[in-house]
């Protein structure tokens, strides 16, 4: 996770999974409902995993080298 894209990429699957699975609760039936859930969970993880790409290059510039 050192490259600054890693952050963006996260942040975009991230927050797609959310809205898909939100979409699937609402206009889902039946088993579909826990399928959107399990997908939201997902996009939760995604993001968590995108804050801590944020936290590891909070001390770097965008071309990876460290700030002084």
């Amino acid at each position: 996770m050192d490259n600054p894209k890693v952050q963006l990429y996260l942040d975009i699957t991230a927050k797609g999974l959310c809205i898909l699975g939100a979409a699937l609760m609402i206009f889902g039936r039946g088993a579909w409902f826990y399928v959107g859930v399990a997908i939201v969970v997902l996009g939760v993880l995604f993001i968590g995993g995108s804050l801590a790409a944020t936290r590891k290059l909070r001390g770097r510039k965008w071309d990876g080298t460290r700030r002084t």
